[in-house]
């Protein structure tokens, strides 16, 4: 009877052990299931992100971009350390362009809406904000991997305050010298991007600033070039509207955010382009509005403009000439299927050439083959 006792306590210990080594044997495989068959979630994945964003002189966000993984719980703290006003709008995937345009359009109805134009392609946003104002926004990253725009959406604003919010497992990005989806001018190494500095990228020309400027529209671009150049392209118009030699401009009371500021031309103007159409496509006066669609950056710094006409798309690029005596104008519309006219202003102080030879008229009409890709120069005179 002793013996059975003894059995059974030992029968039962087994069972019990038996029992024990398959909990242990679960708890393993599930272990190695959440570890290697499921995909693995890094660190950065389960906490939230935390994001200062602030803004630069010459209109610049303070990061040009950052990274986020899809799900991530996300906050960014936006203060306006600008004189000027500003908003912060994250966008869906390509949108930036639409959006701009979109709250360009809205004139008056902007400011009272914050320059958030209706529909979807804004997916969060903040308030217009003035000075020292901050806000935050607390939000769920899209499960989505993409490229997420932000952009500042007062007028003119957009076209080059903006940046890219990347999405993705991975959390790499491209090098930031080759990223077409921040601003050009942000395109230099990341660790001098947080300075607040009186310029936010190298003063060697050729560069440029989105500035407010007499004569243009509130979407001017000027680019200052080698030999003391400088003009400034409308991109609300879409064409060149002057050009003058000497220094290049004093943005004070425009970065100090001064009532109807603009920025002062530090040199003397020596051509004015008062012709409206510049480029024509097809039969003169056929020509709908043309819709500005960015600029990149190429060639060594020089920004070629991208608009289109009729939906044909022009790309124009200045330079300076060779011996700083003028400008040289290159104009590619590759899709050109009919001929093209450029017009200009013809003055005593600049004469265009063609080839090398100067155009009496003030326009020069070219057939489809020509078209497609042509230069001019306007020659300083006196």
């Amino acid at each position: 009877m002793k013996k059975n006792k003894t059995y059974m306590a030992v029968s039962i210990f087994g069972i019990n052990s038996v029992a024990a080594f398959g909990r242990v044997r679960w708890a393993a495989i599930l272990v190695l299931f959440v570890s290697v068959l499921l995909p693995k979630m890094s660190q950065g994945q389960q906490k939230e992100k935390m994001i200062e964003m602030t803004v630069l002189p010459g209109l610049q966000f303070s990061l040009p971009r950052f990274h986020v993984y899809p799900g991530q719980q996300v906050k960014i703290k936006f203060t306006n350390t600008d004189d000027m006003d500003h908003n912060l709008l994250i966008l869906k995937p390509g949108k930036r362009e639409d959006v701009v345009r979109k709250a360009t359009e809205m004139t008056a109805k902007g400011l009272k809406n914050q320059y958030v134009p209706p529909g979807g392609d804004v997916l969060w946003h903040t308030a217009v904000l003035h000075h020292a104002d901050s806000e935050l926004l607390t939000f769920r990253a899209p499960k989505e991997e993409g490229i997420y725009p932000y952009v500042c959406t007062l007028p003119g604003h957009g076209f080059v305050m903006y940046g890219a919010m990347y999405v993705n497992a991975s959390g790499e990005m491209p090098p930031i010298e080759k990223d077409n989806h921040i601003s050009p001018t942000r395109k230099k190494p990341e660790e001098g991007h947080v300075h607040h500095q009186s310029h936010p990228y190298p003063l060697k020309p050729p560069y440029l600033y989105r500035l407010y400027i007499e004569g243009a529209g509130p979407a001017a671009i000027a680019v200052h070039l080698p030999h003391k150049l400088s003009y400034c392209w409308d991109a609300g118009a879409c064409r060149f509207r002057f050009a003058w030699k000497g220094d290049f401009v004093d943005n004070t009371d425009l970065w100090k955010g001064h009532k109807d500021a603009r920025a002062v031309i530090l040199g003397d103007i020596f051509y004015r382009e008062t012709k409206e159409a510049v480029i024509s496509i097809g039969n003169a006066g056929s020509e709908s509005k043309p819709h500005f669609k960015g600029y990149k950056i190429v060639d060594g710094g020089y920004p070629e403009f991208h608009y289109t006409i009729n939906g044909i798309s022009v790309f124009e690029l200045i330079k300076e000439s060779k011996d700083g005596k003028g400008l040289v104008r290159s104009f590619r519309i590759p899709q050109l299927k009919d001929k093209v006219r450029f017009d200009f202003t013809h003055t005593d102080a600049v004469h265009y050439y063609f080839n090398g030879q100067e155009l009496s008229a003030d326009h020069l009409e070219l057939g489809v083959n020509e078209g497609k890709q042509f230069t001019v120069e306007a020659r300083i005179i006196k």
